[in-house]
């Protein structure tokens, strides 16, 4: 790739990115959210046209306009957001789009042995007739690497494999990964887990503000380096000191016997003024649940909650918001935005009323004003 560039409104997402993947070669892209990697790799997977620069491919340049042109090149992307079918089996996931048909109909023998025989020199055992749905993470990602496979991918693009891997799986993972180097295959690696790196990764691209910064081998980039290549300066330490809480600090936050059946069950606890607290605990243990209920997301059936000293009479996020709570979910998008609105819009959608003017209109001038203030602030690109 060389020279990509693009824009958005308002936003110069790239800003002439050169990237050179070896054959056999795993190339780890890191960067801080909104550097510009998942849009140049939208660019190379047919996602999204570049606005200018081109895309060369064993040498010879090629012309990528939409998807199909990046997996006909050989190109096979892995989202972190897997781009399967729950409802299907492995068998159908693995050849869907070019499924091996006997007239009209599906050659389901022939499907199962393609999709075995592909799983087999990888070394994965997958049950192959259940729903995918039913299956684990990492064995719907082993079905997408699959299902590169089978189309004959000769670069794998793969963001933030690791993100919700057990350590076993990530150990698996690796191994697949090494086995598609050892037959040519070329990978980038997206991931912000900086400490993967020297087990997995022969090169490593740090990307900042839709540039590519710097490259360098791995064993002669330092974490530290790698850091300050991101953030574009020193960081004397990876999380800055915070200030000492105040022993008279009032209690902003009072959770009294909070009840949610069935994950919550007769929690307690306070927050400080400048505090804060952290929820631990293991999958299912309730942690979500009870962020859920403070929110009134969910309401709880019983239990206390007040604000600086006010009870919370919550029946709905929209009494939460009006007391002050924000929530911010873990899956921001199914239950935190909407993706058919605009940034603008999303950002202001909780407080309209502050926009609406004496027609009953919303003011998109003051609206796009405070969106805007935001925008910058939090560097949303």
């Amino acid at each position: 790739m060389r020279e990509i560039g693009k824009s958005f409104p308002g936003v110069h997402a790239l800003d002439r990115v050169t990237l050179q993947l070896n054959s056999g070669e795993v190339l780890a892209l890191v960067g801080e959210n909104g550097a510009g990697k998942s849009t140049l790799m939208k660019v190379l997977s047919g996602a999204q046209p570049a606005d200018h620069g081109s895309i060369s491919i064993d040498g010879r340049e090629v012309h990528i306009t939409n998807p199909r042109d990046a997996e006909r090149l050989g190109i096979g992307m892995i989202y972190q957001e897997f781009n399967l079918v729950p409802a299907l089996d492995a068998i159908e996931n693995i050849t869907l789009g070019d499924e091996p048909c006997s007239g009209i109909f599906l050659d389901r023998e022939n499907a199962a042995e393609e999709a075995s025989s592909i799983l087999a020199e990888l070394g994965i055992t997958i049950p192959l007739d259940v729903e995918v749905s039913r299956l684990s993470v990492a064995q719907q990602q082993m079905i997408e690497i699959a299902k590169a496979l089978r189309k004959h991918a000769r670069i794998i693009v793969m963001d933030e494999p690791t993100a919700t891997l057990t350590e076993n799986e990530i150990e698996k993972l690796f191994g697949i990964i090494k086995q598609l180097k050892s037959t040519g295959v070329g990978v980038i690696y997206i991931s912000h887990r900086l400490e993967e790196l020297p087990r997995i990764a022969d090169r490593i691209t740090v990307m900042r503000d839709g540039r590519a910064i710097e490259t360098r081998k791995v064993g002669d980039f330092p974490p530290d380096d790698v850091i300050r290549a991101m953030v574009g300066r020193t960081l004397e330490a990876h999380f800055p000191d915070l200030p000492s809480v105040k022993a008279d600090a009032p209690v902003v936050l009072s959770v009294r016997n909070l009840v949610r059946r069935p994950a919550v069950n007769d929690i307690s606890f306070d927050v400080h003024a400048g505090e804060i607290l952290g929820l631990a605990g293991l999958v299912g243990a309730g942690r979500t649940e009870t962020l859920r209920a403070i929110a009134a997301a969910d309401v709880p059936q019983s239990g206390e909650v007040d604000i600086r000293s006010h009870r919370l009479a919550a029946h709905s996020p929209r009494d939460s918001i009006r007391a002050g709570v924000a929530f911010i979910t873990e899956d921001r998008k199914t239950q935190g935005l909407i993706l058919g609105m605009t940034v603008r819009e999303n950002i202001t959608l909780a407080h309209l009323d502050e926009f609406v003017n004496r027609e009953l209109l919303i003011d998109r001038s003051k609206e796009s004003e405070v969106a805007n203030k935001y925008i910058s602030a939090l560097r949303i690109r």
